[in-house]
């Protein structure tokens, strides 16, 4: 999903481990550079080499085993001089320069400038024995990591998931069927109904999901209890993520009821009145992230009926307020995360490949290992990511994608607070979005204003009857957005 490449540095005796590995990473989606494909016979082979290394390559990756050794002389050795100039160049932090071993050998003692070296500055991974899978994996998440906007490795229930629903397409073929034929209602709302007695049932076992405890500061233990919760709120959910998917984009109008029950019903046990903050925002977490799916299959068809059946007509009751209102008013990313968004990181470190453990827990909570600005709208980045690679064929098309969905939520939350006097609830998701267009002239809130404003009445959501079919509601709820993510940037970052 670059347009860049991985350049691989190798020489010849490891052809086959480097074959296997481009294979892998390709796999993922990335381009990769090497001398045995991309040059040609009469190429000036070290001007050839600079300009990928140079101007090319998004990670240069140094593949080294007890062959080289063994060699007296090299181009691999050229190449890494090339590398290592590129890499003083860089700023001191850059994760450009990456290495991998196919063996128990050295890695050469390159001098990378400013007291730094190949062999003691650079984290290497081990591609061989046991390592050699989850290696791989955490390879493909390192560069992963260096892409500003690509997701990160999504938990294993999700993979697991949408693996089986793509094995096993019978599955849902029942639900393609109801959509197909709008007629069959009743039989589309059991459908629903069995798909989401099992998710409630689960969500209201107090021994699996309390949401008491005692107060006090966070430990390390509660803090990997919680993010491993969450873990288990994707196991439970992960069978409706295909089927509500499929209904966010090919939904008829006979099946919006349906949907919004489905999201209305898991977004009220969500939305827990006693209990220990901590978990009681945790417990929010489904209800959010499938809200997400069907905001994300909408936008991807068009289909802003379903985006409102799940998002506005799914209304929720609270003790707090005499009103019932849209659960994403209630909630959203940043209510998950509450004040914990240290916590909540964790699961961004599990989604860059790294261990989810008490080092973790404890470098986050004593603040060495910093947090994410917004970690649970990150991890759920990362989380869909596999879910929609099939109606997102870039890394750049997702993350714009994503950027809308949460801005069109975000517009939601502020419109119900500005038309119900009764509700004085929520803030609003603001995910991601806020950070990663803080220097940016065409942050999405914006761009989706400048949408509304040419397009007046005709502007789809509200031909859907989103903000009830009002220009001037629609406005004043995203000059709300607008304002409000302005101010975050600039107060935090």
């Amino acid at each position: 999903m670059s347009d860049k490449h991985v350049f691989i540095s190798y020489i010849r005796e490891d052809a086959n481990e480097v074959g296997e590995l481009q294979s892998a990473l390709e796999a993922a989606g990335y381009s990769v550079w090497r001398d045995t494909k991309d040059l040609w016979p009469g190429d000036n082979w070290e001007l050839k080499i600079r300009q990928a290394i140079q101007s090319g390559s998004l990670v240069f990756l140094g593949c080294f085993s007890s062959n080289l050794r063994e060699r007296d002389t090299s181009y691999q050795y050229a190449e890494l001089m090339i590398a290592a100039d590129e890499y003083r160049l860089r700023p001191m932090d850059t994760n450009w320069l990456m290495t991998v071993r196919f063996d128990e050998c050295e890695v050469p003692p390159v001098d990378l400038g400013g007291g730094r070296s190949l062999d003691r500055t650079i984290n290497r991974l081990d591609l061989f024995g046991k390592q050699l899978t989850p290696n791989v994996a955490r390879l493909v998440a390192s560069i992963q990591r260096v892409i500003d906007s690509s997701p990160g490795v999504a938990s294993r229930e999700v993979l697991k998931a949408v693996a089986d629903s793509k094995l096993a397409e019978g599955s849902v073929e029942e639900l393609r069927a109801l959509l197909r034929n709008p007629t069959l209602v009743m039989d589309y709302d059991a459908y629903m109904l069995r798909l989401r007695a099992p998710v409630l049932t689960g969500l209201r076992d107090r021994e699996r999901f309390p949401v008491s405890g005692e107060g006090g500061a966070v430990t390390v233990e509660m803090a990997l209890a919680w993010a491993q919760r969450i873990q288990e709120y994707e196991a439970l959910i992960s069978p409706l993520l295909e089927p509500i998917k499929l209904v966010g984009m090919y939904g008829q109008p006979g099946h919006s009821q349906g949907l919004a029950q489905t999201v209305r019903a898991i977004g009220q046990e969500s939305i827990q009145s006693e209990g220990l903050d901590f978990f009681r925002a945790a417990h929010e977490y489904p209800a959010v992230a499938l809200t997400y799916v069907v905001t994300l299959a909408g936008m991807v068809k068009q289909n802003y009926a379903m985006v409102r059946a799940a998002v506005e007509d799914a209304a929720v009751s609270t003790p707090f307020d005499r009103a019932s209102v849209p659960f994403i008013a209630m909630s959203g990313a940043n209510s998950v995360e509450g004040n914990w968004r240290t916590v909540a990181s964790l699961l961004c470190l599990a989604d860059d490949g790294e261990a989810m453990d008490q080092p973790a827990a404890e470098g986050l909570l004593k603040k060495t290992i910093g947090a994410r600005h917004t970690a649970i709208s990150d991890h759920l980045f990362s989380v869909l990511a596999p879910l929609f690679q099939d109606q997102f064929q870039s890394d750049k098309a997702y993350a714009d994608a994503f950027d809308r969905a949460e801005v069109l939520l975000d517009a939601v939350a502020a419109d119900t607070r500005l038309t119900n006097q009764n509700f004085f609830g929520g803030n609003g998701g603001y995910g991601r979005y806020t950070w990663r267009h803080r220097h940016s002239d065409a942050a999405p809130d914006a761009l989706m204003l400048a949408e509304l404003e040419a397009a007046g009445a005709g502007w789809t959501p509200l031909l859907s009857g989103m903000f009830g079919g009002e220009v001037d509601r629609a406005k004043a709820a995203l000059e709300n957005v607008i304002e409000m993510a302005n101010y975050i940037r600039q107060k935090q970052w």
